[in-house]
């Protein structure tokens, strides 16, 4: 009798388990079917991290200035697409609730752009055309350079506060009989400075010491000493 009884509870089970695994399934199937044939539209695309590359040129490398059905958006397909800008490093993008598309970008940094080439120079050594409408607000190197001090011009400008070294206009490598690490930096503030390799990230104080001579403009000498030539009047 209890093998009987056994027995009957096993179908029963299989039966109740049967049942749920159907409901869960049409369950699923119906949702599946909602997405698709109702254009679920996404609310949000939310983009951090950039500077150089513009919203609208990633809503248009991913094909979401439309706002998509946001269940057929992949996220590994959005990101791929992304690492194809010239500018960008890193990326990563999540889906959240209320039908939000969050997208972090980091970006690879111009340091300048070389004249003679018209190519923008990036801190990892790289180099692309310029072909960007956009200003990088980053400075021109104006002539040749030497690869042996070319290199290592690169590895200096990456110890340069950021900031700081948009507020160059022009790199000039001016050697001099004395100096042959000698460059002269042309300020959006007219001011000049002399610099050599060695020396440059003594730059970084620049701020600190311009604030000193009341808004006057002249020639910072940090090749040799540190110290200040007033322009003649």
């Amino acid at each position: 009798m209890r093998k009987k009884k056994s027995k009957k509870k096993n179908r029963k089970l299989r039966i109740f388990m049967l049942v749920i695994g159907t409901i869960l399934l049409l369950f699923f199937s119906i949702a599946l079917l909602l997405v698709y044939v109702f254009d679920i539209k996404t609310k949000a695309i939310i983009i951090h991290g950039n500077n150089i590359v513009t919203d609208s040129q990633i809503l248009e490398e991913t094909n979401l200035i439309d706002y998509p059905n946001f269940f057929k958006v992949k996220e590994s397909t959005i990101k791929k697409k992304i690492e194809k800008l010239s500018f960008i490093k890193n990326v990563k993008v999540k889906k959240k609730p209320l039908l939000q598309i969050h997208i972090y970008v980091e970006e690879n940094k111009p340091l300048f752009i070389r004249e003679d080439t018209n190519m923008i120079v990036f801190d990892k050594n790289n180099e692309i055309p310029n072909n960007t409408k956009d200003n990088l607000n980053v400075p021109y190197l104006i002539n040749y350079v030497p690869n042996t001090k070319y290199y290592e011009l690169i590895k200096k400008i990456k110890q340069i506060d950021y900031n700081l070294l948009k507020k160059i206009s022009q790199i000039k490598y001016e050697p001099n009989k004395y100096d042959e690490d000698r460059f002269i930096l042309y300020m959006n503030d007219s001011n000049r400075v002399y610099i050599n390799l060695p020396k440059f990230k003594s730059f970084n104080k620049y701020d600190e010491m311009v604030t000193k001579f009341e808004g006057k403009t002249g020639t910072l000498y940090l090749d040799s000493g540190n110290y200040f030539e007033f322009d003649k009047k």
